[in-house]
């Protein structure tokens, strides 16, 4: 059976199944995001996102121009634009998305608890497991809801595998493995990125200064200062549901 776009049908699109919980919402009450990091996993949340309606983009951040511009083009032109993704926090909003590079998470994640918003936080929601308590704290004080971008989760395939496990069907499972084909492809080829249009000291925030690259740019998740690799790109989504199960 199919209902009509609703808030309900939009979270559970996105994968947000719980957030934007302290303004009460209509049925057809549109509901207010905030955007930072506007990659090609932004992009996929919203893909998302479009297929239930009923969601408006009120703000947007990123350090590269040409990609919060074109947030901006879906949002059709609604959106503001800012560098400084704290501009964006001080926006009225019902929840943020946050996909940056990994190093960028829990900062972020922090400071938009601390002004009073939901958070749906890309996997892996820390860098560290020494910022983990620090993203625990901030969530218990701001008495927020931040939730994980785990979608395997939310998908009916993954569901049935676990209760069938959970439910005795195929008996004691002693042991599990799991893993991840990909591995970094070094020379990959770039697009060129305009320089002038990106703010490369704030992509680097916290992270050791160091000269700008188009490869670490583009293949962060590969780099130790700013992400984990494939165990904490892709694997963790595996791992999660050998837990889950």
């Amino acid at each position: 059976m199919k209902y009509p776009p609703d808030r309900r049908t939009f979270l559970i699109a996105t994968g947000v199944t719980a957030l934007a919980s302290t303004r009460v919402l209509g049925a057809n009450d549109a509901l207010r995001i905030g955007v930072i990091g506007a990659g090609g996993r932004m992009n996929d949340l919203l893909n998302a996102a479009d297929k239930a309606g009923n969601y408006q983009i009120v703000a947007v951040s990123d350090v590269y121009a040409p990609r919060r511009d074109a947030i901006k083009e879906r949002s059709k032109g609604t959106a503001t634009t800012h560098t400084d993704y704290r501009e964006v926090l001080q926006q009225p909003l019902d929840a943020v998305f946050i996909s940056s590079p990994d190093h960028w998470h829990v900062p972020m994640a922090v400071d938009a608890l601390a002004a009073g918003k939901d958070v749906y936080l890309e996997k892996p929601v820390t860098h560290t497991i020494e910022e983990g308590a620090a993203l625990i704290a901030a969530v218990r004080s701001n008495k927020r809801i931040l939730q994980c971008g785990m979608q395997q989760r939310s998908w009916s395939h993954f569901r049935d595998a676990v209760d069938l496990i959970q439910g005795g069907s195929i008996g004691r499972v002693p042991q599990v493995r799991t893993y991840w084909w990909q591995n970094y492809q070094s020379g990959s080829s770039f697009k060129p990125v305009d320089v002038q249009a990106l703010d490369w000291k704030q992509w680097l925030g916290h992270a050791p200064a160091q000269a700008f690259s188009e490869e670490k740019f583009y293949w962060w998740r590969w780099f130790w200062n700013f992400g984990g690799g494939a165990m904490t790109d892709l694997c963790t989504h595996w791992i999660d549901v050998v837990h889950w199960a």
